[in-house]
């Protein structure tokens, strides 16, 4: 495999991880009570993470394509 192609396959799970956790994350994000700060606060910085992950994945497929 080429280094274009190992790109491809991060880009596609990084792709993957970010949606599924993310997809996850919110609903428990819903699920928390209004006054719950301090896991509010922990979920926010979890899916900041996985905003980048997400964007990880954009730019792995994009550089494959390109």
């Amino acid at each position: 495999m080429e280094r274009k192609e190992f790109e491809l396959i991060f880009g596609i799970l990084s792709l993957l991880v970010s949606i599924i956790w993310g997809y996850y994350k919110i609903k428990d994000w819903n699920r928390m009570k209004k006054d719950d700060h301090i896991r509010k606060s922990y979920s926010i910085q979890i899916i900041g993470g996985l905003i980048v992950f997400f964007m990880i994945g954009i730019v792995g497929i994009y550089r494959y394509f390109s």
